[in-house]
């Protein structure tokens, strides 16, 4: 265990949250979430001394890079990170236009624009690629102040940018976010990376170089093992609009007081914590009986509801239209990267934004359920009034909206407001975002472990589609079934191709191309024929007939080791 990544480990509190009620799920993922401020065990979390002065160090450096005419701030990152990395590129570069500045905050995600709302996760294998992007997007600036997140120090996209960034100091200053220590960083050879460099070949490199930063605190694992979009997100988050708020404004406030607002405000979400599991209960009711969820927000808050959305495609296996998030009105659109010219655009990303929000929801299965966030509930009062009409369910997510509810109304919910205490009117956007992320990974995650999609605290229907996922994948039905290593990956190499017989003439990329065509429940399966000692055939009949996935683990009478 001493080897494996803290972002992979299993978080003992949440061991049995597949057996909680939805009440219970919220309180375990509350007490997570304060993780990101404490500290894992004896472990420094963003509030210890250390961690905060890399901070202060953080804001110097975006500071001048502010000042700096010729000067750009990239940000960069795969899946989660990418994501966060585009909205605080998107809100930032606002609060920059407020000051007459030109904008100053550019993003790069793996796999384009059309990854901040579809699952493209291959890409961020490829090391050569992110230093490309990342040299062709900073051509025209003498200055360049690169931020590379990957949450277990493990992204080969974002290893080649930091490598290409270390090759050249005298335009490029790196920053490195994770949440592991270096030595725990990942060492598995990349095809694509020349000379077998591994992650952790350049995250020591960092580490030894004195003109750089490395921010790690230590967050402990994540409350479903694995699913860095929860508190890696989160921590990824808070750092980012700590750092730029403090570089943007005069306040003379440091780290350690921005940091001290968020805690608060996080742990302070415990007040809405029951009507949150009402709606964790309607969200689970929702998947369990074939209807959706959808989410309605404008703005950043609309984008969140998209990502939220998106991510549980690959941490679940979750059909894509399960859970969707839309905006009412062009803001994504609008903020987005040009594309190169017959580049890959998903469809996503025109779906998402539709103009007639009504027609969109027509066809919607009964008793669905739409969320609606902020001030959206109000703005979309008709559409409110349609839904209920129909017999679906309705939830209201309340941030910064002064409007009155009516308690009449049979519309579930929850208030936050009081979560946002700050008067500064930047600070409380910042902490409403926070507040709406937490909400809605809380309701995705609680939904999907009510659906049977988690055993204990693993996802055990995880989509296999980089190797990172691949390697998880494998340590998951070592875990659950008491295989070995070869057994494992043979078995899940199986599932991938669906065939009986042993695969030995492919490589590891060409396992993770063959899960795009396979959709299947691939790890399911390949449990089930460690579990049952059966042939592929035999395990991919048993899992058709299984409904709920979390049952393959349970009706063995199998445990984890």
């Amino acid at each position: 265990m001493d080897s494996v990544p803290y972002t992979e480990r299993r978080n003992p509190k949440t061991m049995n949250v597949d057996m909680d009620t939805p009440e219970g799920i919220v309180d375990l993922l509350h007490e997570c979430n304060m993780e990101v401020f404490n500290g894992y065990e004896n472990h420094k979390g963003l509030s210890d001394e250390e961690i905060l002065n890399k901070l202060d160090q953080f804001v110097s450096l975006v500071r001048a890079t502010l000042q700096n005419e010729k000067g750009v701030i990239v940000i960069s990152g795969c899946g989660t990170s990418g994501r966060i990395g585009f909205l605080a590129c998107t809100f930032f570069n606002q609060i920059c236009r407020q000051q007459n500045l030109p904008d100053k905050y550019r993003y790069i995600i793996a796999g384009g624009n059309s990854a901040l709302v579809t699952s493209i996760e291959a890409c961020e294998d490829d090391p050569i690629l992110g230093a490309k992007e990342l040299k062709d997007i900073t051509e025209s600036y003498e200055h360049v102040l690169f931020v590379g997140i990957t949450c277990g120090l493990s992204a080969p996209f974002v290893g080649g940018q930091l490598e290409y960034c270390l090759d050249n100091q005298k335009k490029f200053t790196p920053i490195l976010i994770g949440f592991n220590p270096i030595s725990m960083a990942r060492r598995i050879c990349v095809p694509k990376w020349p000379n077998n460099r591994t992650f952790h070949d350049i995250a020591s490199r960092m580490e030894a170089n004195q003109g750089v930063l490395v921010i790690n605190p230590i967050v402990g694992p994540e409350p479903i093992s694995g699913s860095s979009r929860m508190k890696g997100g989160t921590a990824t988050k808070v750092i980012l609009d700590t750092v730029f708020y403090l570089a943007s404004t005069n306040t003379t406030s440091k780290a350690s007081d921005m940091i001290e607002i968020y805690k608060n405000a996080v742990d302070t979400m415990e007040i809405a914590g029951n009507d949150l599991a009402s709606i964790v209960e309607q969200a689970g009711e929702c998947l369990k009986n074939n209807a959706c969820i959808r989410y309605v927000g404008s703005s950043t808050f609309g984008i969140w509801g998209m990502i939220d959305a998106s991510e549980c495609v690959p941490t679940y296996n979750s059909a894509y239209n399960d859970i969707r998030g839309f905006m009412a009105n062009d803001y994504f659109k609008r903020n987005l990267n040009p594309g190169p010219p017959n580049s890959f655009i998903s469809p996503a990303l025109h779906e998402a934004t539709p103009d007639d929000l009504s027609k969109t929801f027509e066809d919607l299965p009964s008793s669905s359920l739409v969320v609606f966030i902020d001030t959206e509930f109000h703005s979309q009062k008709t559409l409110v009034q349609k839904l209920q009409e129909k017999g679906h369910r309705i939830a209201w997510i309340k941030l910064l909206s002064i409007e009155s509810f009516d308690s009449n109304s049979k519309v579930q919910l929850a208030d936050f407001s009081v979560c946002i205490p700050s008067s500064d009117t930047t600070m409380r956007y910042c902490l409403a975002e926070l507040i709406l992320k937490l909400s809605l990974n809380t309701i995705s995650t609680g939904a999907h472990i009510m659906k049977g999609k988690v055993f204990q605290n693993i996802m055990i229907d995880v989509r296999v589609s980089n190797i990172k996922l691949f390697y998880r994948a494998i340590d998951i039905i070592k875990s659950l079934t008491g295989v070995d290593q070869e057994i494992a990956e043979r078995s899940l190499i199986q599932s991938i191709h669906q065939t009986n017989d042993k695969v030995t003439d492919k490589t590891t990329e060409d396992h993770i191309f063959a899960v795009a065509n396979n959709s299947d429940h691939i790890v399911p399966i390949a449990l089930f024929m460690c579990l049952s000692k059966c042939s592929y055939t035999q395990a991919k009949n048993e899992i058709d007939k299984c409904p709920i996935i979390r049952d393959i683990c349970t009706h063995t009478g199998r445990s984890s080791q």
